[in-house]
């Protein structure tokens, strides 16, 4: 039995079970379901159906997968995975106030314009395509929560283990200054912030290097006897979206939507490039430790290029084309799904099975509604590490 009738049968179960319930109580009513939504949008994608037969529209300007795609192109397909990644609470939209602070952390391990030659403090590796989250996704998710009127403050947040804010370095760039050569259509994230300030002064935007926020210690509710200094942005902020590529790394298989937390953790305190958080134990359970402090609300993952092979670095890690957006709720789904696209499978990756252990979902595809392209449609050959 494929995904969806499995899906449109458990739907079907739902719908009777509380059919069943209205007749002993009013509140079976309120009954929804649970089952958890991915979105998957290649920049191919030319529309598709639900389990149940609804219709949804494809991309107005759909383009092979190996494209080179424009600011636009790449904006309506995070457009449109929003739309058919909801949640059971409604859409993105619905589920940030307007009064909320949200914190978009990206991926953010590498610096064009700095590598292992460069001594300034930083960890520096070579920076190549897919190593750091697609700027020009960030760009559309903010542009996408202003229209919609989420968040009063809206933060930019990472704390790379690879490079230091300029004004702790010698070297005249950093990850929230470089321009990428250009890749990203010319974006840094200094200048996307600025942007957005002139465009939108009812709003706070800022950026904020959490290796060097300040800190509370506290144990990982996931892991209770374990301890970590957090950044307080992390701590205290309303909302969280973590936003990535799809990238294979040799210790944890994948690195996606729930291994970027490990960017939360404060060089301050770990070091660069953070190996005191190896010393604690399985990366696997720190991942979820720090995962388990504030659970993303909502995940990103994908852009066009990822990273195969032994990453995520140069030059074991290889640049991967895919053209591809995975948008969801529950993280764990999105990063599941991630992993069967990129040829794992998802029962193997380990921090996986800790996160599903601790109440934060599981990875069975089986058991996810996918929602756009299939996963088979989207698998790609990301090899090995």
């Amino acid at each position: 039995m494929d995904r969806r009738k499995f899906l449109g049968l458990t739907a079907a179960a739902a719908v009777a079970a509380s059919a069943q319930q209205k007749e002993e109580t009013a509140i079976a009513s309120a009954t929804r379901d649970e089952t958890p939504r991915v979105a998957i949008v290649l920049s191919s994608f030319t529309g598709g159906e639900d389990h149940d037969g609804t219709k949804y529209s494809g991309l107005a300007d759909p383009q092979p997968v190996t494209a080179n795609l424009t600011a636009a192109q790449i904006d309506a397909m995070v457009r449109k995975a929003i739309e058919l990644g909801v949640t059971p609470q409604g859409t993105l939209g619905d589920i940030i106030a307007e009064d909320e602070w949200v914190v978009i952390k990206p991926n953010i391990v590498a610096c064009h314009g700095l590598g292992p030659e460069d001594k300034d403090g930083g960890a520096h590796h070579r920076y190549i395509k897919g190593t750091v989250t697609d700027l020009r996704v960030v760009q559309s998710l903010i542009a996408y929560l202003v229209e919609h009127k989420c968040g009063a403050r809206i933060t930019i947040a990472e704390g790379s283990g690879e490079w230091l804010p300029k004004e702790r370095s010698k070297s005249p760039v950093d990850g929230w200054t470089t321009e990428w050569g250009g890749e990203f259509g010319g974006l840094s994230y200094r200048k996307m912030v600025d942007e957005f300030s002139k465009k939108h002064p009812g709003i706070q935007f800022d950026i904020v290097d959490l290796n060097f926020d300040g800190t509370v210690e506290m144990p990982a509710p996931a892991n209770p006897e374990r301890t970590y200094h957090i950044p307080k942005t992390i701590q205290q902020c309303d909302r969280l979206i973590s936003v990535c590529p799809l990238k294979t790394h040799t210790g944890t298989g994948i690195s996606a939507a729930m291994k970027n937390y490990i960017g939360i953790a404060p060089g301050s305190h770990y070091g660069f490039p953070k190996m005191a958080l190896h010393k604690l134990g399985p990366l696997e359970q720190t991942i979820v430790d720090l995962y388990s402090i504030h659970p993303a609300d909502y995940a990103i993952v994908g852009g066009c290029w990822g990273i195969g092979g032994k990453g995520p670095f140069y030059p074991g890690g290889v640049s991967v084309h895919h053209n591809l957006i995975l948008a969801g709720a529950s993280t764990v789904a999105v990063d599941a799904v991630a992993a069967a696209i990129m040829g794992f499978k998802p029962e193997e990756i380990k921090y996986f099975a800790i996160a599903e252990r601790r109440g934060f979902g599981g990875s069975d595809t089986d058991l996810i509604w996918t929602r756009g392209n299939e996963i088979e449609q989207a698998r790609r050959d990301f090899r090995n590490p």
